[in-house]
């Protein structure tokens, strides 16, 4: 009897262990995310577009269809050490806040169903943090099947995120300011493209 009682606790505790697992996790090595940032250093001087882009993005989508995608701001890379530097310590202050983290939910079984090569568009919903502050964002993307463990995630349309809306406004006016510009926008619109890999 003794023995029974741990084999069904012991097939509970495994149970449970593998529903914390991660259906799908992010590689990070084949994901980029970028986002497009406007400025124009004097009053009727045309505006000039750059894209910056952040090298180390994380997350997963677990086996109840709960995601968690995270991006490392201080990986943000400009292409201009010093601007990396502002905008790491000016705007995002990655000491207090390292990450930019977005939640949601999938179905995941619809990504099981797919075949190899075909595709799906979704809708999601889900919540952004960024600098402390959590806001809904939505986002149209397409879901395309690599491989029988492999996924590829992408945006549709670019999101635009107002960095008003997170508290950040006074690090946008910061950089101005400190780079003699006449406009420096404080919405940006964020593309990445993320491979998903299943396992645990």
């Amino acid at each position: 009897m003794r023995h029974s009682i741990l084999h069904v606790a012991a097939a509970a505790l495994c149970l449970a262990a593998t529903s914390t697992y991660a259906a799908w996790h992010v590689d990070s090595s084949q994901s980029t995310i970028s986002f497009v940032t406007a400025k124009a250093g004097a009053p009727g001087v045309g505006g000039i577009e750059e894209v910056q882009t952040f090298k180390q993005v994380g997350g997963s989508v677990g086996d109840d269809g709960k995601l968690r995608f995270d991006v490392d701001l201080a990986s943000v890379e400009t292409n201009i050490p010093l601007r990396n530097d502002r905008l790491k310590d000016l705007l995002f202050k990655v000491a207090d806040y390292p990450q930019a983290v977005f939640t949601g939910a999938v179905d995941v079984h619809r990504f099981d169903a797919l075949r190899v090569g075909a595709n799906a568009d979704i809708e999601l919903t889900g919540q952004l943090t960024l600098s402390g502050q959590s806001k809904p964002l939505s986002a149209n993307l397409r879901v395309v099947k690599l491989a029988s463990n492999a996924l590829l995630v992408g945006t549709r349309t670019p999101i635009v995120v107002n960095l008003k809306d997170y508290g950040l406004q006074d690090g946008v006016e910061a950089l101005r300011s400190l780079m003699n510009l006449n406009v420096l926008t404080s919405s940006a619109p964020v593309s990445f493209s993320v491979v998903l890999r299943s396992g645990n």
